[in-house]
């Protein structure tokens, strides 16, 4: 693998064609080079990384070129060994190492990733990468989160700065080695944040969560007083603010930049607690007190004291003018800070100094120094036109002068001559010189710079003074080293401070490399990894250049010491020493465009050095005339700042020394000569001697390492400057340490992941060889592969790859730099072959779907062809057929029109016609008068022949019907029983079957229970017995129902053969008379035809005999007028007939309402049988049924008996699991304590001699000159008098006492009723054993009437000062006696307040009792006292509850065919079986039991145990969601699925334990509802969310859908570390990335879900309660379940079942019982029985 920044190997280099195959994704560098802004002019080259992917390779003899697809769209052409590949999972990695390649790109890359999810966190190793994300991050500090972190390995939870300082702690307590944190970065990175959340995080870890914020109420109660006494802790969490505003300044980086380095040691004993501290100081700037530019400031307090200072003491320092009156200050136009109040910032500085223990004159000193610099600035000096002595320049000058010299309590002249005067001692004599301006002014920076440095030195020394009076001894083994040190630097302009802080990080990059190569050498060693010494880049040589290596190399910093001890030596001398006794050093440049600079490569780079102004910093002179001049002071503090230097001729100054805890002193020894008024201390020996005393104390530490870096150089939120980062990684040493991995075996694979990724690269067969377990569709089950079989798979795998060098370890696979590449390769060029097949599977089905196509479509072709010719055809039929239509129209047309012209000239003979007719018809009429009579008759017969037809046709029509009708009901009803009788059959069968099943299940439950076996043999009998009778029954009743339908089908079937013949004989006799009714009709048309060719023969003779006509006429109408009468005639013969067709038309209807009465009784016969075969069917199958049912009745009983006996043995086993892990608890528990024990003798003896020490320096020393040793002797004093215990204080005059009397009472009380277990009274309430009674604690009964007859007679302060001892000593004996005590003295104090509310009725001092009652009834402290026992109790471990053999047994199972996860069933429930999926689950489950089981024991009412049972559930529903947002392997979607069948157990066990007991499944299913809500959206909600969210659709309302419980936070959170294991291969993918932004987007706008329309504003303040879940909040118990708890004892209804004739007493009668029962105990104590200060327990 191509290591960083370099070439890649020549191993590498062969087959980079295959290592690259087309479609790789890559990362591709892309060189810019820059023109540096340095003062040589050089130039650097800038390396971008851009992500493509491989198009195609191209071999050009030995080097392989790549034709690479940028994501911009650019297609590039470069070398294969100028690429990296790029990581698979970059997203979702938290530890760097975890990376598949280690490279530049993929690290910057995961950092952008994770920067961008707001996970600033992330390791490398055991290092700790922390990007500061210069906005507040939400739900990542606080105390819940240090909860969290409290005892957790390193790696188990999310990357934080808590599980730094937790490893740290616990090695620390385990190894007991000392410990060292060390935190570096450039300006701006957040060094100063990270060693306040370390430092807050210890003290949260030693004081138990007191100081987790900074301070407790003891450190609120020190800020208000100087004597107040804060922990240890908290005194050194304080010391930030005051070190902050007198060592941190404002650069063009940071606004709160460290301009000093730090190394805080904190001290521990053996129980972990902190007893004392101290602080060391490193290199301030001192040349920012003076000199400073913009955008830069000088430091906080010079700008808090000018704009938070009083009126007063802006009168007295001299403060009127602001910041622009004070030169120092106005260099630069930065005042004023973003988001910080000066002021306000100030307030919290003077807290700060009253916390370290200075008093108010001590304080005003301290400000005083701060002004008196601020004046000495305004100090200008110019010069006399006659002379060059300097003189005050103006009148301002003087009135500085003047407020300086009162400041430092020395005389304005002695000031200024000490400024501008230097006295040069020689043999014999005394010289005054006087200065000029120049050097007057340099005097003045002198002054002010050594001033302000000691005056730092000064408070550091303080705050170890302070914490060091409060420790309990010196350093030993146990400590803790904080060290916040400046990172490195390299600017365009580099100086003396670069160097410096530059020496220091190579110094601490040489311990980081060792301990990073230790740790891999560890690491190989605990594998088992045949390990050689492979060497990597050290930076020894870069050490030696600039400290020196011997007289032939001297070193930078030798030369620059020695230069300054040249008179008149300067920049250029010192440029060309370096350049003429160092160019032959490999490290060291000379730049050829500057002649006065040098250059040195460093670790981290080369950095341009400028020789200009080194001399003068790294000169340190003390000046004699200062020393004097402020010897003379009045102020103290003044005189102790330079009293060291006053002694001698002078000394260095102070200023980055390192604080003691005594006064400051120099590091360096002063020289006895005086024959110069300086005397040479340069900062460079100094500050390498300092360097040199870290170096040692961190080489007898462990050491942790925290790298900060800064993401851009404008300090922009959410920004990532991948140049600007890499930069600080190489510079922080992280490139190196990753080279140093790269140099052995860079790629380190579990073996698991390792054989599901590359076992694809082996032939195919593989699987069968190695006789792997397969899955039903034929994959390889890895989950159920034992480890020696994947271990077999990996060294298949490696043997086949043909790759040399790799080593298995115990836990993983160890390959060489670039053997993953060629693994991923094989993978790739697999995959590809895999992927072409399929393209051409797919292709091949592509193209014969499109053959088939073209077939049909060719098909459709000719069939609409074939349809286009036919319709083609039949239109010309169409057409011929309507031409033929046409024509002959047109031919009927031309007929018609001859017709009726011809018709037109036959008008006369038709008239001639009618006449004729008409003649012949009158004729015919008067010649045939008898034979129309005859056809009259002839017709009224054959009308009434054919009525009569008509008739029986209608009657044997609906006689047929009704017969066909009732042969349709008939075979109906025969069907409907043959139907019944199949059913029945039916029946009898399933009967059969569930017989015989009953008879396997019984005989299965047998053989599981041996005392059941004569049962289940009645029971087969039985159910034999009810077998044979049901078959006999529905025999029975099939074979009556059979014999009845065939009797009735063979009547049926009678009927209908007579119906047929009878239809038959009148078909024929209707057919007959169709025949003659024909006959008679055709003869009729024959005479009427004569008729009328007769009358058309009359008609022609009366045309003739026209003329005789009108002759006759008269004759004419007389023959017309009888004719009239005998057509009258006819008319009544027709009506007649009419009524006679009518009548028959009656009797018709009378015959069919007979046929319909006879179909009605015979249906009406046949539903009578129907129904009585039914109900004789039906009554043999009920019966059947009924035995059926009983016997699967008993069967069921037994199963159930059967069932709960397993379920109680499987709960018993819970309980003995969980009680024995207890026991192993308490042991180590016990083990741990006696070594504490110990280790406490220890330190008690060591403080003693050490006390011994102090009280025997203390008598040697003198009085401190600073004059706050009475301060501090008031600090200890009130330490001690806060130790003493409270009963030995003297009380004031007015404060209650108990007399004598009252004391003993309350003594024998508390001896023999609460320090001693008394018994439980039963107080019957019937005169049966088996009637319901009443526990009463007897030490509740006791205490309470104790308090009752002290009420009587004591004062209501005894009384109460009573109470309380009570409750003291109950709280006492619940501690030590555990869960089992505390659960008692929960039943006794409920007790104890109800009978105090109940016997305080009507009382005049039943005020004090009913609230003392209460107090009793919510005693919060025994509460917290039991929650805290309950909890320790619970085996809530997330690595044993989401163990991998858990996901394991879920990947089995697999999910529910409906898509819900597959859970186990809960107890309780059929199928359910403790083995079925969840053991890791039981000794949860024995631990609930226990709890409930205790409780129970102990007499707590079912109200209250039903409460701590439902607390129970919510703490597991709190630890468990803890676990999902902090642990990303719990997020998994195997976790979630074990989480749901976990919590459905837990479900299941409420409703086993019933609900008298145990809050019910709904309520446990409440109480458990956030964690299910997270499992659930892991499961299946997230995967919905993404979809929705990268279609750009609203996800807020589905949220609150999903998870309304939840917090878009933690929603968030659950999002980061969902990662789906029950898919191999899936990952965070972009869709994910894109729901990460939805949800980031949604927080910034509505910070949870269930507000989002409620405006509120978000208060920051408190965003950790919207991650995190404090646990022991669930015990918070309600007050109305402890009332109703409280209730049961003096309260007891009548329960159902009860025998009791007459009511439960309840009310005083029920006292009366209570106080009868428990006087009469035997448990009582004797010695309260016989004592006279209980008079209620003398018999009355």
């Amino acid at each position: 693998m191509p290591s960083l920044g370099r070439k890649a190997s020549t191993p590498l280099e062969r087959g980079l064609s295959q290592v690259y195959p087309q479609g790789t994704a890559v990362w591709a560098p892309r060189v810019e080079v820059l023109l540096s802004a340095a003062a040589d002019g050089s130039r650097k080259r800038v390396t971008h990384w851009l992500a493509g992917i491989v198009q195609a390779a191209e071999r050009k003899g030995d080097a392989v070129d790549l034709k690479v697809r940028l994501t911009s769209g650019d297609v590039v052409q470069i070398t294969a060994t100028s690429v990296h590949l790029q990581n698979e999972r970059d997203d979702v990695i938290d530890d760097l190492v975890k990376s598949d390649f280690l490279h530049e790109p993929g690290i910057l890359h995961t950092l952008h990733v994770r920067y961008g999810l707001d996970s600033i966190y992330t390791y490398s190793g055991s290092i700790l990468i922390a990007v500061n994300p210069h906005k507040r991050v939400r739900g990542l500090y606080g105390p819940r989160m240090m909860a969290q972190y409290r005892g957790a390995a390193l790696g188990e939870l999310s990357p934080h700065v808590y599980a730094i300082a937790e490893q740290a702690y616990s090695a620390m307590m385990v190894d007991e080695q000392r410990q060292a944190i060390l935190i570096s970065g450039e300006s701006g990175a957040g060094k100063t944040e990270s060693a306040k959340l370390v430092m807050q995080y210890l003290a949260h870890r030693a004081g138990g969560g007191r100081a987790a914020n900074g301070g407790g109420e003891a450190g609120a109660d020190a800020r208000g007083a100087s004597s107040g006494a804060a922990p240890v802790e908290e005194q050194v969490l304080e010391s930030n603010p005051l070190l902050e505003a007198f060592g941190n300044a404002k650069t063009s980086r940071n606004d709160n930049s460290s301009r000093f380095g730090k190394f805080v040691q904190i001290d521990f004993d053996a129980m972990g607690r902190v007893v004392g501290a101290s602080i060391s100081t490193y290199l301030l700037e001192r040349s920012r007190v003076v000199s400073i530019k913009s955008p830069e400031r000088s430091y906080h307090i010079f700008y808090q004291l000018v704009a938070g200072a009083s009126r007063e003491q802006r009168r007295e320092f001299g403060l009127e003018g602001g910041v622009s009156s004070f030169r120092y200050l106005a260099q630069s136009d930065a005042v004023l800070l973003q988001h910080v109040d000066d002021a306000e910032e100030f307030g919290h500085t003077l807290d700060a100094l009253r916390i370290i223990g200075l008093d108010a004159g001590a304080v005003r000193s301290v400000l005083s120094c701060v002004a008196a610099v601020l004046h000495l600035g305004n100090v200008a000096f110019a010069t006399e036109d006659d002379c060059d002595d300097a003189v005050l320049a103006d009148v301002a000058a003087e009135d500085a002068v003047e407020i300086a010299a009162r400041l430092l309590g020395v005389a304005p002249e002695a000031l200024l001559a000490a400024l501008t005067r230097r006295v040069l001692e020689t043999r014999g004599e005394r010289i005054v010189k006087a200065l000029g301006a120049e050097a007057a002014a340099e005097s003045r920076d002198a002054l002010a710079k050594a001033l302000y440095a000691r005056l730092f030195d000064w408070l550091v020394a303080a705050v170890n003074r302070k914490i060091g009076s409060l420790g309990a001894g010196g350093a030993g083994a146990r400590s803790i080293g904080i060290l916040d040190i400046y990172g490195f630097e390299s600017f365009d302009t580099n100086s003396f401070e670069q160097l410096c802080i530059n020496l220091a990080n190579e110094r601490l990059q040489q311990h980081f490399n060792g301990h990073v190569f230790k740790g891999e050498q560890a690491e190989y060693a605990a594998e088992g990894i045949a390990w050689s010494y492979v060497d990597f880049v050290d930076n020894q040589d870069c050490l030696d250049l600039l400290e020196g290596a011997g007289p032939a190399l001297p070193g930078v910093f030798p030369l620059i010491d020695e230069a300054c001890r040249v008179p008149g030596a300067g920049d250029a001398d010192l440029a060309r020493a370096l350049r003429s006794r160092l160019a032959a050093h490999p490290c060291f440049r000379a730049p050829k465009r500057a002649p006065t600079g040098f250059a040195v490569e460093h670790y981290a780079g080369e950095v341009a050095y400028a020789s200009e102004g080194l001399l003068d910093k790294n000169r340190d002179f003390v000046v004699a005339e200062h020393s004097a001049l402020a010897a003379e002071s009045c102020d103290p503090l003044v005189a102790a700042l330079f009293a060291d230097a006053a002694g001698g001729a002078g000394a260095g100054a102070g200023g980055g020394g390192a604080a003691s805890s005594g006064a400051p002193t120099s590091s360096i020894p002063l020289t006895t000569a005086r024959r110069s008024a300086f005397q040479l201390s340069t900062v460079a020996s100094r500050f390498r001697k300092q360097l040199a005393v870290l170096m040692g104390t961190l080489d007898a530490c462990h050491p942790h390492y925290i790298r900060c870096i800064k993401p851009n150089p404008g300090s922009v939120p959410g920004t990532l400057a991948a140049g600007y980062v890499l930069e600080q990684l190489r510079a922080g040493g992280v490139l190196e340490a990753v080279r140093i991995a790269c140099a052995g075996f860079p790629t380190r694979k579990a073996f698991l992941p390792f054989a599901q990724r590359y076992a694809l690269t082996l032939p195919d067969g593989w699987r069968v060889r190695l006789e792997l377990p397969l899955t039903p569709r034929g994959f390889v089950d890895w989950y159920a592969a034992g480890d020696e079989q994947v271990v077999a798979v990996v060294r298949r795998i490696l043997a086949t790859s043909g790759m040399e060098g790799w080593q298995l370890g115990r836990t993983r696979v160890f390959l060489r730099a670039g053997q993953l590449a060629q693994l991923e390769g094989a993978r790739g060029r697999r995959l590809a072959g895999s992927a072409l097949r399929i393209q051409s599977a797919f292709r091949g089905m592509a193209a014969r779907g499109e053959l088939r196509r073209a077939r049909a479509a060719a098909a459709s072709i000719q069939a609409h062809w074939r349809g286009h010719r036919v319709r083609a055809g039949l239109a010309a039929a169409r057409r011929d057929a309507a031409a033929t239509r046409l024509q002959a129209a047109w031919r009927r047309a031309v007929a018609r029109r001859a017709f009726l012209a011809a018709r037109a000239h036959r008008r006369a003979t038709l008239v001639q016609a009618l006449v004729r007719r008409h003649l012949a018809r009158a004729r015919f009429l008067r010649e045939t008068e008898a034979g129309r009579r005859r056809a009259a008759a002839a017709a009224d017969e054959a009308g009434r022949a054919a009525a009569a037809v008509a008739i029986q046709r209608h009657v044997r029509g609906a006689r047929g019907r009704a017969a066909a009708a009732a042969l349709r009901r008939q075979r109906a009803t025969l069907r409907a029983a043959l139907e019944a009788r199949e059913a029945l059959a039916e029946r009898c069968a399933a009967l059969e079957a569930g017989s015989a099943q009953a008879r396997a299940e019984l005989s299965s439950a047998r053989c599981a229970a041996a005392a059941s076996d004569a049962r289940a043999a009645q029971l087969a009998s039985e159910l034999e017995a009810a077998r044979a009778d049901a078959a006999a029954a529905v025999a029975a009743a099939a074979a009556s129902g059979a014999e009845g339908a065939a009797a009735e089908a063979e009547a049926v079937r009678a009927s209908a053969a007579e119906a047929a013949a009878a239809h038959e004989r009148a078909r024929a006799a209707a057919a007959a008379e169709l025949e003659l009714a024909r006959r008679r009709a055709v003869e009729a048309e024959e005479v009427a035809t004569r008729a009328r060719s007769e009358a058309a023969a009359a008609e022609a003779r009366s045309v003739a005999a026209l003329a005789a006509a009108a002759a006759a006429a008269a004759e004419a109408e007389k023959r017309l007028e009888a004719e009239l009468v005998v057509a009258q005639e006819a008319r009544q013969e027709a009506a007649r007939l009419r009524q006679e067709l009518a009548a028959r038309d009656a009797e018709l209807a009378a015959v069919k309402e007979s046929e319909a009465l006879a179909h009605t009784q015979h249906a009406a016969k046949l539903a009578s049988l129907q129904k009585a075969m039914n109900e004789y069917a039906a009554t043999a199958v009920s019966e059947a049924e009924e035995r059926a049912a009983d016997a699967e009745a008993r069967l069921s009983r037994q199963e159930e008996e059967l069932r709960e006996a397993a379920e109680g043995a499987d709960h018993l086993s819970g309980r003995v699991v969980a009680l024995g892990g207890r026991v192993a608890k308490l042991e180590a528990e016990l083990a741990a304590a006696a070594q504490r024990e110990a280790g406490l003798r220890a330190n008690l003896e060591a403080a003693a001699r050490a006390a011994e020490e102090r009280r025997a320096a203390d008598a040697e020393v003198p009085e401190s000159p600073q004059g706050d040793s009475g301060a501090l002797d008031g600090a200890a004093s009130a330490a001690v008098a806060t130790a003493t215990p409270a009963a030995t204080e003297p009380s004031p005059r007015d404060a209650p006492v108990l007399d004598a009397a009252a004391a003993a009472s309350l003594s024998t009380l508390l001896s023999a009723a609460v320090r001693q277990r008394l018994p439980a009274v039963r107080v019957a309430l019937g005169p049966s054993r088996k009637d319901p009674a009443l526990g009463v604690p007897l030490a509740a009964w006791l205490v309470s009437e104790s308090l009752i007859v002290w009420a009587g007679g004591w004062a209501p302060q005894q009384l109460g000062l009573a109470a309380e001892a009570v409750q003291g000593t109950i709280l006492t004996t619940a501690a030590a006696g555990g869960l089992t005590a505390q659960a008692y003295w929960l039943a006794s104090t409920l007790a104890i307040g109800a009978l105090l509310k109940m016997r305080t009725i009507g009382r005049k001092e039943g005020a004090l009792l009913l609230r003392l009652g209460d107090e009793l009834i919510g005693f919060g402290a025994l509460h917290e006292c039991l929650a805290g026992a309950i909890a320790d109790t619970l085996p809530v471990t997330v690595g044993v509850l989401l163990s991998d053999q858990a996901k394991r047994s879920a990947r089995r199972r697999g999910p529910a065919p409906n898509g819900s996860p597959a859970v186990t069933p809960p107890p309780g429930s059929p199928g359910w079986s403790p083995g079925a999926g969840a053991q890791s689950w039981q000794a949860l489950l024995g631990a609930l039991t226990n709890v409930v089981e205790t409780l129970r024991g102990e007499g707590v009412p079912p109200p209250a145990v039903r409460a701590l049972a439902a607390a129970c559930l919510r703490f597991v529903d709190a630890e468990l969601l803890n676990a999902l947002l902090l642990r990303r392997d719990c997020c998994s979607v195997s976790a979630a699925r074990v989480l749901l069948a976990g919590l459905a157990e837990l479900r299941g066990w409420a409703a086993y334990l019933g609900p008298e007991w145990c809050p019910g499944r709904e309520t446990a299913a409440a109480a458990l509802e956030r964690v299910a809500q997270a499992a659930r959206y892991l499961v299946q909600g997230k995967d919905d969310c993404v979809r929705k969210a990268h279609r750009g659709v609203p996800i807020l309302a589905d949220l609150g859908r999903l998870c309304p419980s939840l917090t878009l936070q933690q929603v968030y959170r659950l999002t980061e570390h969902q990662h789906d294991d029950w898919i191999a291969g899936a990952g965070l993918g972009s869709q994910n990335m894109v729901l990460l932004e939805t949800l980031q987007r949604l927080m910034a706008s509505q910070p949870s879900m269930a507000d989002g329309d409620s405006g509120a504003e978000w208060d920051r303040e408190d965003e950790e309660e919207n991650l995190l879940v404090e646990p022991m909040e669930a015990f918070q118990l309600p007050r109305r379940a402890l009332t109703e708890a409280a209730r049961c004892f003096v309260q007891a209804a009548q329960r159902p079942d009860s025998v009791l004739d007459a009511p439960v007493p309840s009310g005083p009668a029920l006292l009366d019982l209570i106080d009868q029962a428990c006087r009469e105990s035997d448990g009582l104590p004797q010695v309260l029985r016989s004592s006279a200060e209980f008079p209620f327990l003398q018999p009355r």
